[in-house]
């Protein structure tokens, strides 16, 4: 029963792995390749972690989680920057449309509903620029400290990588060169069988061959008996070398597990690590959670809701429509009036002026040294007509227009306002 397990086929790659750790003979072993028999030392059975060099996967990993922090980086950037681009995109659409919309035939309460989208845009902009800038400062910071504390770089590689390597190589090496041994051992002894049925047939054929010697047959029995005694010599030294790698299994297995444990602790690290920073990622990214973006388009609907088509209307008919004021053409006299008639006016107007003078303040020294003029027709008969729409200015008896012609009082105290101003006390300065 037992021969037949130790020669009994794997079914599969762990079971083989199970079989060869547990020193078992498989078909997947015994099985002899006609190409050459050191294709069949060559042929470690499976990728199992446990069979030499194979633990350079794990170590490999080291690398590949320094690279990957590379790639997160990069990719939490490529994110900022599509952040950035947006916001640039936002506030330059919001700008060109508000000034479109400044210069455009759009009016009232409808034209604030419009703008009111121009500011969505802005505000909105800024929000993503702090997302640009969370990511850059928060999460990507994150990512090349932690890749600093936690990968040292040498010459040539990492050293948690070369730390590693070197103590899997350490823990593998003693059961190598039992593995070493089993395989030659193995190959010497089928290389043994394989003579011993190559001589066997020899001397099957022999015994019927009437041209051969009895000289010639005997040492082809001689023959067959000596590969057989040097099969049984193979054989045991094979069993012995499967029997030493047997006992060595539990100390190569606990000391390959002890370093496996310590990969599998960075690892631990580095996912650990790599599952917060895309929290934050999410975090950085779920603008639903800014406390500004409902308070932006709760205000962006109360601008469009405030859009009042009445109000509009209103105010074009006020402004542009039927609610505007008209002068419409009525009947005039023919003016009789001559110069007498429009200085009389200006004698009213004057005295008017001095009365109101004298229940306001004075103004500040500024206006002292600032020649104050007034527009009318003096004795000579070139008069000029008093403009209908100018800024007038009293102080200290002084008049003033935008016509720049000088007329002052000299009767007109600085304080006290006189009754009334006649044509002699007027000269033109």
């Amino acid at each position: 029963m037992k021969e037949k397990r130790r020669a009994g086929r794997c079914r599969g790659k762990v079971q083989h792995a199970l079989r060869y750790l547990g020193g078992a003979v498989c078909e997947c072993r015994t099985v002899m390749s006609h190409h050459s028999d050191e294709q069949a030392l060559l042929s470690v059975a499976s990728d199992s972690f446990w069979e030499p060099g194979n633990y350079k996967r794990t170590t490999r990993r080291i690398d590949d989680g320094h690279r990957l922090c590379g790639e997160l980086q990069a990719l939490v950037q490529e994110r900022a920057d599509i952040e950035k681009t947006y916001a640039k995109s936002l506030r330059a659409w919001g700008k060109k449309w508000n000034d479109l919309i400044e210069k455009g035939p759009e009016y009232g309460t409808m034209e604030a509903a419009w703008k009111g989208g121009m500011v969505e845009a802005e505000r909105l902009s800024d929000l993503h620029l702090g997302v640009r800038d969370r990511l850059v400062n928060d999460v990507i910071a994150q990512i090349k400290n932690w890749q600093k504390d936690t990968y040292h770089k040498s010459m040539i590689q990492l050293k948690e990588r070369k730390e590693m390597d070197e103590a899997f190589k350490k823990a593998q090496k003693p059961w190598a060169k039992l593995l070493q041994k089993v395989e030659r051992t193995r190959l010497e002894y089928h290389t043994a069988c394989k003579q011993e049925r190559t001589a066997q047939n020899q001397e099957r054929n022999a015994s019927g061959d009437s041209s051969l010697s009895p000289d010639q047959v005997k040492k082809m029995a001689e023959r067959v008996s000596k590969c057989r005694e040097e099969v049984s010599k193979s054989r045991e030294k094979y069993q012995s070398a499967l029997a030493e790698i047997t006992g060595y299994n539990p100390r190569y297995i606990e000391d390959m597990t002890a370093v496996f444990e310590r990969c599998q602790q960075m690892e631990a690290q580095r996912l650990t690590f790599f599952k917060d920073v895309l929290f934050s990622f999410h975090k950085c990214l779920n603008i639903s959670q800014e406390p500004t973006l409902p308070q932006i388009y709760e205000e962006f609907h109360h601008t469009i809701n405030n859009a009042d088509h009445q109000k509009d209307l209103k105010w074009w008919a006020n402004n542009h429509g039927v609610n505007m004021a008209m002068a419409w053409p009525q009947f005039e006299e023919a003016s009789t009036e001559g110069p007498e008639a429009r200085f009389a006016f200006l004698t009213a107007a004057s005295t008017a002026l001095e009365r109101i003078a004298a229940f306001r303040p004075r103004l500040p020294s500024l206006w002292d040294a600032l020649p104050l003029r007034l527009c009318f027709g003096g004795e000579d008969s070139k008069s000029r007509v008093a403009p209908s729409i100018c800024s007038y200015s009293l102080h200290d008896g002084c008049y003033a227009n935008p016509m720049f012609i000088p007329v002052r009082e000299h009767g007109v105290g600085r304080h006290a306002p006189t009754a009334g101003v006649d044509q002699a006390r007027l000269t033109n300065e």
